[in-house]
């Protein structure tokens, strides 16, 4: 067995048991009065945010072992660093909030995440991009309704602080399609 077939195998483990480990809420401290104060929509946002990053970053680190193209593998670094970093804002802005986060992404994202660690070669780097590649078009239309129709300054500022960040994960992963 290759040597990368091997980290191939161990990210796909790693990412699985991320997928089913203990709530996020479980590893943090009390939490900080201020949810009445934010809306319906801003803590939309913060959850909806959080659940996709932790989706980017398990997709991203099976794919930078797994991807068989090196475009697919250095944007995989990229998509974790990138969405480590932003998760880490949205995190600290919920944790000001007192606004509760899931444990885990999405169940459509942790279905999608199956379908495709079990894929190899290029048949996996093609399903990973188009699924990254909607799931960066869903967090832009996030960040434009939380724009639109947040009222917390903070979590709107998070939104625009993500969009130039998003539109690059975009745009990358659309030229890596072609």
């Amino acid at each position: 067995m290759s040597l990368r077939v091997a980290f191939a195998g161990a990210a796909t483990v790693a990412a699985m048991a991320l997928l089913g480990g203990p709530p996020v809420s479980a590893l943090g401290g009390p939490p900080v009065s201020g949810q009445a104060e934010v809306s319906k929509q801003d803590r939309k946002f913060l959850r909806l945010a959080h659940q996709g990053n932790l989706a980017e970053i398990i997709a991203g680190e099976v794919a930078r072992v797994k991807g068989a193209d090196d475009a697919v593998r250095s944007i995989a670094a990229e998509l974790v660093t990138d969405h480590t970093r932003l998760d880490k804002a949205v995190k600290d802005a919920a944790d000001r909030l007192d606004v509760s986060l899931p444990d885990r992404p999405a169940k459509k994202d942790r279905a999608a995440h199956r379908r495709i660690s079990r894929l190899h070669g290029h048949a996996f780097d093609r399903a990973w991009l188009a699924a990254m590649i909607a799931g960066h078009r869903q967090a832009l239309q996030l960040g434009e309704q939380e724009l639109r129709d947040g009222s917390s300054p903070a979590v709107k500022e998070l939104a625009q602080a993500a969009a130039p960040v998003i539109r690059k994960h975009l745009d990358q992963l659309l030229q890596a399609q072609k």
